[in-house]
């Protein structure tokens, strides 16, 4: 993984200031001729080589790891951002678990992965909407699994796990946690709201020529009939009607759980300190 430079001159320079060193002090204690190479790996003009490293970590008693990713939660974090969305399974994995848990319809609305926008404007301003709501969730997802991760490597917290072991960790605390979440209520109520938004409840309802060609000519028992499309319309008004329905009365289900959750979260605090 990428060491990002300003990022490990920040974590050198709160060291050194920490341990109360001037840059003269700390350059003499790694066996540097002067402050200035101090001065450029802390502006993150350069990057200290491996012996250096090493000499910082064994100076200041870190783990060089830290120095050149920080801890142990920031490394499984990148990791996971600059990684593993672009690690097939770990991705999917991720999605299905923000499907089964988010309580914003928006965030897997079609709209959001697919613009339907056709001006450059109109693109653009998609785009800003689907990064607001995209980012803080993928975030959400990440940081929800995060101390599991670390918990299984950080009994040797010396050593940082390789990417892909970082990767394969994830995949399998998402796995175990979307057991968990497909039984709860906001885990069936969300699979079930994906099934009905996967129903295009209107789309069959403007039909074109061959739409009605098709319906007259395969759901009727005789030829020269017409009334194949005006049967299937019929029934899928009916159809229609009853989902919308159900959509509605699931959705009051839905909002007085969390109510009840949002008063539950709020009190909880609360009625443990009495």
């Amino acid at each position: 993984m990428q060491i990002n430079k300003q990022q490990v001159g920040h974590r050198i320079h709160e060291l050194r200031i920490t341990a109360n060193l001037s840059m003269a002090e700390l350059a003499s204690a790694v066996g540097l001729a002067g402050k200035s190479t101090i001065n450029d790996w802390e502006k993150g003009r350069t990057l200290a080589n491996a012996e250096r490293m090493e000499k910082l970590a064994i100076f200041f008693k870190v783990p060089v790891n830290y120095i050149r990713y920080g801890s142990l939660t920031d490394y499984v974090t990148t990791v996971f951002k600059e990684t593993g969305l672009n690690h097939s399974e770990f991705n999917v994995l991720l999605w299905e678990f923000v499907d089964l848990t988010t309580t914003n319809p928006d965030v897997l609305s079609s709209d959001v992965f697919t613009p339907t926008a056709h001006s450059e404007q109109d693109q653009l301003q998609q785009t800003k909407i689907a990064t607001a709501l995209i980012t803080p969730t993928i975030n959400y997802a990440i940081n929800q699994i995060v101390p599991a991760v670390v918990r299984h490597f950080e009994s040797d917290s010396s050593t940082y796990p390789e990417p892909d072991e970082v990767i394969q960790a994830g995949c399998y605390v998402y796995r175990h946690r979307i057991q968990i979440v497909r039984r709860t209520f906001t885990g069936k109520y969300n699979r079930i709201v994906r099934l009905l938004d996967n129903v295009d409840l209107y789309e069959k309802l403007q039909p074109d020529d061959d739409y009605k060609r098709y319906l007259n000519q395969t759901t009727t028992p005789q030829k020269n009939t017409s009334n194949g499309f005006s049967l299937d319309e019929k029934y899928q008004i009916q159809m229609n009607k009853l989902i919308t329905d159900f959509h509605q009365q699931l959705n009051k289900i839905n909002a007085a759980y969390q109510a009840e959750l949002a008063a539950l979260e709020q009190s909880g605090p609360k009625s443990a300190a009495n």
